[in-house]
């Protein structure tokens, strides 16, 4: 929800960019964060549209190239979780959604990540799953 300062939101970045870095082990230039505030008139709660009152919430998206373990994404959530704190965001109302993207679909400096041989692609991301 928008409404943060911004001293807040760097604290954010370099907590989310951390619990990235640490839970997957990617490398600390490979992670972006891109923050989008919503207004609270924009945001909705078990059916209502959140006001000055309502709790802050945090829904957070990671997108990675597919390979990851089921162990490294349990770290992930958690990780994210805990970092949505610096906001004042509580851990039960965050929201973590993980993607996975075959190599072949995921691209870094104009080449696909396959290109790069990073991940794996996607008959394997099938099979892994």
């Amino acid at each position: 929800m928008a409404g943060h300062p911004d001293g807040q939101k760097e604290r954010l970045i370099a907590a989310l960019t951390d619990a990235v870095v640490e839970s997957v082990d990617a490398p600390v230039e490979s992670v972006c964060v891109i923050l989008s505030e919503v207004p609270r008139a924009h945001f909705g709660v078990a059916g209502q549209p959140a006001h000055a009152a309502t709790a802050p919430r945090a829904v957070l998206q990671a997108f990675l190239i597919a390979g990851r373990t089921d162990a490294q994404k349990v770290r992930l959530v958690e990780a994210l979780t805990a970092a949505s704190a610096v906001i004042g965001v509580a851990p039960g109302v965050v929201r973590v959604f993980i993607q996975d993207l075959p190599n072949t679909d995921f691209g870094l400096g104009g080449r696909t990540a396959l290109a790069l041989g990073r991940g794996i692609g996607r008959a394997a991301l099938v099979a892994h799953r």
